[in-house]
């Protein structure tokens, strides 16, 4: 990571730990912890996970723009787009793009069943209910290559996968740590 992309993401978790004390956007508290925990997680999932992105990425569920805004600054080529049905957490998002001068995401206040985007793309789930009802959740007419869920990697995700087995063409384990914890990017295949 550059050091231009460091001092942004730095002043991402300013941005949140600032707005967290109006509005509830993650439980970390200060920038330090938001940092930590959450930012460095999005940093090592993007490095696992870089390799199969498509050009155009959906954060479903975005809340403080995690990881969205996190891989949206990673890579400037990527088209970035937040959805999360919660107003507050899409102005926070809005402010964040406009504070931090990102070029290539896009929030969107919205369901992520009415998200419809005709380019291939890759949709991402972080903190988000279950793996079957983020399966579930998508719109079909979307033109989705794969379908990341960043998760830990323990029981309740093993769990997750084998009550959505049904719904899953295939997928992928991309393990990495975040913090001492054991993670995972797990990529599904649309079928």
């Amino acid at each position: 990571m550059q050091s231009e992309q460091a001092e942004m993401l730095k002043r991402l978790a300013n941005l949140i730990a600032e707005k967290n004390k109006q509005h509830n956007l993650t439980s970390a508290r200060t920038p330090e912890e938001i940092y930590k925990t959450h930012i460095n997680d999005c940093v090592q999932a993007f490095k696992k996970a870089q390799k199969t992105l498509r050009k155009t990425v959906i954060d479903c569920g975005s809340g403080a723009g995690l990881p969205g805004l996190v891989w949206a600054t990673l890579d400037p080529n990527k088209k970035i787009y937040t959805v999360d049905s919660t107003n507050k957490k899409t102005a926070f998002q809005k402010l964040a793009i406009r504070e931090l001068a990102l070029e290539n995401v896009v929030a969107v206040n919205d369901r992520i069943q009415n998200v419809v985007l005709d380019q291939e793309n890759t949709v991402v789930f972080k903190a988000f209910s279950s793996v079957k009802e983020g399966v579930l959740s998508l719109n079909k007419k979307n033109n989705h290559k794969n379908i990341l869920f960043l998760k830990k990697d323990d029981e309740k995700t093993e769990q997750e996968i084998t009550e959505a087995s049904s719904l899953l063409y295939d997928y992928k384990r991309h393990e990495y740590a975040s913090n001492n914890t054991k993670m995972l990017v797990l990529e599904l295949y649309d079928s």
